[in-house]
C-alpha cells in the first residue's frame, strides 16, 4: 500500500513531498488507513476533524479517537465543532449539504491561515464508483461520469488508486484501529444504497467490476476533455456578454442540432437542471417574456435572446444620496461630485452620466428599483412619459428592466440611471451650481 501511494502521487502529480497538507480525518476505516499510511510515508501534514454533533456520544468518541491517535504519534491536530442542524435549518438546506459546506469552508480557512498547500481526502476506488452511479442516475450530464478527480483546486484524493478490499486489508494486517459511523449502514441514503445493494450485484455479475468501472472512467475523463473543447468553441459562436448580462443568441441555437445539450452545458454554469432546459428549449419559439429561475440566476426569453442575469434581492433597501455625498458602491458604482458652471461647461453625452441643476433638486436624493406607474419628463420632452413605455420605445429587454434603478428627488424620477435625466432638472443658462453623477462600469 506505502510503495502504491507514492507511485500514484507521483503519476498524477499531486503535490511535492516537502509541501505542507491537511488531512481530513473522520475516525473512520479509510481516513486512518490514509493518515497511517502519511505517517509512515514521513509527509509533512496535520490533522482537522470536524465534530457535526449529529450522533451524540457516536461523535464525541470520533472526536476523542481521532485526538488520541494524534497524541500519541505527535501529529498536529485541529478540531472544530459545528451546530449542523441549526444551520441546515437557517438556510434551507439538507443536514447533508450543510455539513459539506461547513467543512469545506473551515478547511479552506485552514489553508489560508496556517499555511497548507492541500487539504486530502479519504476518497477511494468504491467511492470513485459510487459517485459514477449517483451522477448516473441524477442525469448531472458527461461532466458526472468523470467520478471523483484525483485532484481538484486545493483538495487532493490520494487513496484513489485503493478500493475498499485494499483498506481493509491495510487495516487488518498493521492492527489499526478505527470507527464505525452507524450512519453507513443506513439504505436510505442514495450512496449508502448504491453501496450495500447494487455493488454486490456487480460484483457476482463480474467480480473485476471495480477495475472494468475504473477503466471507463478514465476512458470518460479523457472524452470529457474532447468534448469541452467542442463545447467552448460553440459557446464563443452565440453567448456574448452585455452590460452584466449573458445573451444566448436564438438563431444560432436553433441552428445546432444538438442544442439541447449544449444549452445544459451553457446553462449548468447559472444553476438550471437538465429539465428547466428542456422547458427553455421548448420556449424557442414562445412569445417573450417566458422567464426561468434557478437559485442564483433568473434566465427570459426575449426577441433575439435568451437573456440571463443574477437574481435581484427584492428586499433591496434605498438608497440616499446627501448634498455632500462623493461615491455610492450599491446598488450601483456611481460617482457624485458638484461643480459651478462656467462659459466653458460642456455636457456630456453618454447615458453614464448625468448633469443637473443642483438647486432645483431636493435633498436627500434617493435611489431605488423602478415599478409599474413611475412616470418622468424625459430630456427635450414636455410631455410625461411612463417608463414601461420608455422601455419598449427603447427596446430595454424584460430582463434589464429588472435591474434598472431610478434616481428620484422627492416624489419626482430625476434620472433614469444610465439611460435618461428629466427634463425638469435640466441645466439651463440661468444654472449656477451642477451635481454631475457618473456610473463607474
Amino acid at each position: 500500500m506505502l510503495n502504491d501511494l507514492f507511485r500514484y502521487i507521483e503519476d498524477e502529480k499531486l503535490f511535492n513531498s516537502d509541501e505542507k497538507l491537511l488531512l481530513t480525518v473522520s475516525a473512520g476505516l479509510d481516513s486512518m488507513v490514509m493518515t497511517d499510511l502519511f505517517r509512515l510515508a514521513g509527509y509533512n501534514f496535520a490533522v482537522a476533524h470536524c465534530n457535526f454533533n449529529l450522533r451524540g456520544n457516536e461523535s464525541d468518541g470520533d472526536e476523542e479517537f481521532v485526538k488520541n491517535y494524534c497524541i500519541k504519534h505527535k501529529i498536529k491536530y485541529s478540531v472544530k465543532h459545528f451546530d449542523t442542524k441549526k444551520i441546515a435549518s437557517e438556510k434551507g438546506i439538507s443536514i447533508q449539504m450543510a455539513a459539506r459546506d461547513l467543512r469545506y469552508k473551515w478547511f479552506d480557512y485552514l489553508c489560508d491561515t496556517e499555511g497548507f498547500i492541500y487539504y486530502a481526502t479519504a476518497h477511494h476506488k468504491d467511492d470513485q464508483i459510487e459517485t459514477f452511479f449517483i451522477n448516473l442516475l441524477r442525469g448531472t450530464g458527461i461532466a458526472g461520469l468523470h467520478g471523483i478527480l484525483p485532484r481538484q483546486g486545493r483538495v487532493i484524493r490520494p487513496l484513489l488508486f485503493a478500493g475498499r478490499d485494499n483498506i481493509e486489508e491495510y487495516a487488518r494486517k498493521n492492527n489499526l484501529s478505527f470507527r464505525e459511523d452507524s450512519s453507513n449502514s443506513k439504505v436510505k441514503y442514495l450512496r449508502n444504497n448504491i453501496r450495500h445493494r447494487l455493488l454486490p450485484v456487480l460484483k457476482e455479475i463480474n467480480p473485476e467490476y471495480r477495475d472494468m468501472l475504473t477503466g471507463n472512467i478514465e476512458r470518460f475523463r479523457e472524452t470529457e476533455k474532447v468534448y469541452r473543447r467542442e463545447i467552448d468553441r460553440m459557446k464563443r459562436e452565440l453567448v456574448f456578454s452585455e452590460k452584466e448580462l449573458i445573451k444566448i443568441s436564438i438563431s444560432k441555437l436553433k441552428s445546432i442540432e444538438s442544442r439541447r445539450t449544449l444549452l445544459f452545458e451553457i446553462l449548468s454554469e447559472y444553476g438550471f437542471n437538465y429539465a428547466q432546459v428542456e422547458d427553455i428549449i421548448n420556449s424557442i419559439d414562445a412569445i417573450s417574456g417566458k422567464t426561468f429561475f434557478s437559485e442564483t440566476h433568473t434566465l427570459i426569453k426575449d426577441r433575439n435572446e435568451f437573456i440571463i442575469a443574477k437574481s435581484e434581492s427584492e428586499n433591496e433597501e434605498n438608497i440616499e444620496i446627501y448634498s455632500d455625498t462623493s461615491y455610492l458602491i450599491n446598488p450601483e458604482n456611481i460617482t457624485i461630485k458638484t461643480i459651478e458652471k462656467t462659459a466653458n461647461f460642456k455636457i456630456i453625452p453618454d447615458p453614464a452620466f448625468a448633469s443637473f441643476d443642483k438647486s432645483k433638486l431636493e435633498f436627500p436624493l434617493t435611489i431605488r428599483k423602478w415599478k409599474q406607474g413611475d412616470f418622468f419628463y424625459p430630456l427635450g420632452m414636455k410631455n410625461r412619459k411612463k417608463l414601461s413605455d420608455f422601455f419598449i420605445d427603447e427596446k430595454i429587454s424584460i430582463i434589464e428592466k429588472q435591474k434598472i434603478h431610478v434616481l428620484t428627488s422627492g416624489n419626482d424620477i430625476a434620472w433614469i440611471i444610465g439611460y435618461r435625466i428629466d427634463d425638469r432638472y435640466k441645466i439651463t443658462g440661468r444654472t449656477k451650481s451642477v451635481l454631475l453623477l457618473e456610473v463607474v462600469r
